[in-house]
């Protein structure tokens, strides 16, 4: 519920403030968001799916905290926001979901629900870390190059919001490992 209020939270500020043409809160938005969604797709992951240890955890808030003050003083100093810093985060969030396959393939068992979560967390971010390597490609050219790229990743977005809901709704049923 966390992860889900604080993204739509973000969204919705940053839909008000497109509505509005303020167009300068949404570059805080995105920094503040790669730094929220890695520290609860974190806690998500240790919580239902791995036995994530402390030490890696640490590293993972440290990285999170580091680039999170380093995004924010790049905008201060009026450089645009590097989308570099979120491959790393995808590529951490698509390892958390590699490591649920391996444990779920070395167990022989699977809940449904973190099943489907773990196929549209490592199907998203996938996608994520592709568009953040290809960004000022995918913002510059014409829309009808670029939109099925758009559109494509927010069927997946839909598909990862929809997972966690199950996962919350059935998350009375699942016992973490």
């Amino acid at each position: 519920m966390i992860f889900l209020a604080g993204e739509l939270t973000l969204e919705l500020t940053d839909l008000v403030e497109r509505l509005l043409k303020l167009n300068t809160l949404n570059i805080y938005n995105y920094a503040l968001s790669q730094f929220f969604g890695l520290v609860i797709m974190t806690e998500i992951y240790t919580k239902y799916c791995l036995r994530v240890p402390v030490f890696i955890k640490g590293i993972i808030y440290l990285y999170a905290t580091v680039f999170f003050i380093i995004n924010m003083i790049d905008l201060h100093h009026g450089t645009p926001v590097t989308f570099y810093s979120n491959i790393i985060s995808s590529i951490i969030i698509c390892s958390f979901a590699a490591a649920y396959f391996m444990q779920m393939l070395k167990k022989g068992r699977m809940e449904k629900s973190l099943f489907i979560i773990n196929i549209c967390v490592f199907l998203f971010f996938s996608v994520e870390c592709l568009i953040s390597t290809t960004f000022q490609f995918l913002i510059t050219n014409h829309l009808e190059w670029v939109a099925p790229i758009w559109l494509f990743r927010g069927v997946l977005l839909w598909c990862l919001y929809l997972s966690f809901i199950n996962l919350g709704c059935c998350s009375g049923k699942i016992r973490a490992w």
